[in-house]
């Protein structure tokens, strides 16, 4: 790209978020009342505060009692982690791997 003559470049200060985290994430969506960020549309949730939620448009989910929690539905997997323990998540893939196989990943 060094020689293109159609490329410039233009300094800028703006904020910066990795969001390659659910923690990431769930600082710049949308919250309910209880700080819930839900992604998806059939979720209902009962005395839950500050988890993220994030599950395909046809499944509905059902929630009780959770606080600080992140609940991930994809593809038929479900994976329900503390919010504080996120970094272990590639943890969890790696066992999940070594125990079931790439058929879950």
């Amino acid at each position: 790209m060094e020689k293109a003559p159609n490329v410039y470049v233009r300094s800028s200060i703006f904020g910066w978020s990795d969001l390659g985290t659910w923690g990431s994430l769930y600082t710049h969506i949308g919250k309910n009342e209880q700080k819930n960020a839900l992604i998806g549309k059939n979720v209902i949730t009962y005395d839950c505060n500050n988890c993220i939620v994030h599950v395909p448009n046809d499944k509905l989910v059902v929630l009780q009692g959770l606080e600080d929690f992140i609940v991930v539905e994809s593809e038929g997997v479900l994976m329900i982690c503390k919010k504080q323990d996120e970094q272990q998540i590639r943890n969890f893939v790696n066992d999940v791997k070594v125990k079931k196989g790439e058929k879950f990943v």
